[in-house]
């Protein structure tokens, strides 16, 4: 399921990951891993590594695990070393200091990488079980036209699209008493 989307079941009552969008990015027989695309934070890439030049590039909260610790998604493939294609055009990781110096030289646009404060883990079939148990919906492969999205959108919109008629939930607001 490497590359795939989960997007919340709107019913689910978890305080964390509530109208969450999740891409995965490993998935091993120890387990899963993956980044929450909608939870961006107020920070910047330039509040935690103030040296950069031209660090205006939004942190997302990628999930509750290793929150001190910060991880990036891109687009750019091979002009980052060490890069893991995840699918299609989506890569995780790869050389933090080649990342910083294209940013610095200004050759990469915001919609080019998206970075994370943490990341979302699951235990051996703790995911499997909780699809089963449809607290996710799973959708098609990631693209980078996700980072293209606004995040405060991208469940609404990922909802409706692996489950049309889910729609209706996409409108509720998050606290459906004055609906």
């Amino acid at each position: 399921m490497e590359g795939h989307l989960l997007i919340a079941h709107p019913l689910l009552n978890d305080g964390f990951f509530n109208r969450s969008v999740i891409c995965l990015t490993n998935q091993s027989e120890d387990g899963a891993l993956g980044f929450i695309l909608n939870f961006k934070t107020q920070f910047k890439l330039r509040d935690v590594r103030p040296q950069v030049k031209n660090g205006n590039f939004p942190i997302y909260e990628g999930g509750p695990v290793a929150k001190d610790q910060l991880f990036f998604l891109h687009t750019l493939g091979n002009d980052i070393s060490d890069s893991v294609h995840v699918t299609d055009d989506i890569y995780f990781g790869g050389d933090f200091q080649e990342l910083l110096h294209l940013i610095e030289h200004g050759k990469i646009k915001s919609h080019q990488v998206r970075f994370f404060a943490g990341y979302s883990g699951w235990g051996l079939d703790q995911l499997n079980r909780e699809i089963k148990s449809q607290n996710w919906l799973v959708s098609q492969d990631a693209s980078s036209e996700l980072f293209l999205w606004n995040a405060d959108d991208l469940w609404k919109q990922q909802l409706s699209e692996v489950k049309e008629s889910y729609a209706i939930f996409a409108n509720i607001g998050f606290d459906p008493s004055p609906n």
